[in-house]
């Protein structure tokens, strides 16, 4: 599961900048957010996404690019995307609210070990 998410991960990290428009999307959505009620709406998320990294295959999700996680909101919300809890998740959030998540979680700590704390420090 691990790898499937890290998979995932590249693939979106690929695409966003290989298929970028001046402004896109991902950008427009981050831009209607808050980190304050991404920080309160993260009380959710957190309950299943520990801040210490994976737990029983579920992804830790602090220090995740705010873009990356956008476009996997989106892909969880429109089904691109199978898992039906986070499809669920993902429908009854709105473009402000996903902003604001992502903004939160982007400014948040990544686990030592993840792949998002190897991209901040560069140690790579």
């Amino acid at each position: 599961m691990k790898i499937l998410v890290f998979v995932i991960f590249l693939l979106t990290s690929f695409c966003k900048f290989a298929f970028s428009e001046e402004h896109s999307d991902e950008q427009q959505i981050i831009e209607m957010g808050d980190i304050e009620y991404g920080q309160y709406l993260g009380a959710e998320c957190a309950s299943c996404h520990q801040q210490t990294g994976a737990s029983e295959g579920i992804p830790a999700i602090n220090g995740m690019d705010a873009e990356v996680f956008v476009a996997l909101m989106l892909a969880y919300r429109s089904k691109e995307m199978e898992n039906p809890v986070m499809q669920m998740i993902a429908g009854r959030l709105d473009d402000e609210q996903i902003g604001s998540l992502a903004l939160y979680f982007s400014q948040l700590e990544p686990p030592k070990w993840s792949y998002f704390h190897l991209l901040k420090s560069k140690s790579w």
